[in-house]
């Protein structure tokens, strides 16, 4: 089984037991839980509050658009900010790659977890904009 089909598994035992329990999907913790079962996002129309996979992230759109009208809006350019927000996890099993802040929308909460260049977790210890490199008080490694 490769880790793809492991991820979608994986995902929907957690949405499996959610679902039974009556608990929401409803947090960016949560939704990286259940990621496995988001599509890789697709050039096209896209809707405020979809979530799709892409560049190793697990994505939410936060306003709505059409990339077949405005090219430029794809994971690998930067208009892809202006309307797409990677999602946090608040454990280090939701952990993913840093992602550079753009803007308020995606800024990093106290008691989120991000995967650094150096492939060790972190934990963030105050709201911040900042990675690592830039601000070090802002973040805490998480040890294994």
């Amino acid at each position: 089984m490769n880790d793809k089909m492991l991820d979608a598994l994986s995902s929907a035992i957690f949405v499996s037991r959610a679902t039974l329990t009556g608990e929401a999907i409803d947090t960016d913790d949560k939704k990286l839980r259940a990621s496995g079962l988001y599509p890789e996002w697709v050039e096209g129309k896209h809707a405020k509050g979809e979530i799709y996979n892409a560049e190793g992230q697990t994505w939410e759109c936060y306003q709505e658009y059409d990339n077949t009208t405005y090219p430029d809006i794809r994971p690998d350019n930067p208009a892809w900010y202006t309307f797409n927000r990677p999602l946090h996890g608040t454990t280090p099993e939701t952990a993913r790659p840093f992602v550079p802040v753009q803007g308020s929308h995606d800024l990093y909460r106290a008691g989120e977890y991000m995967v650094w260049t150096d492939e060790k977790i972190y934990r963030c210890k105050s709201d911040t904009n900042f990675s690592p490199a830039d601000y070090a008080a802002a973040w805490e490694e998480v040890s294994e």
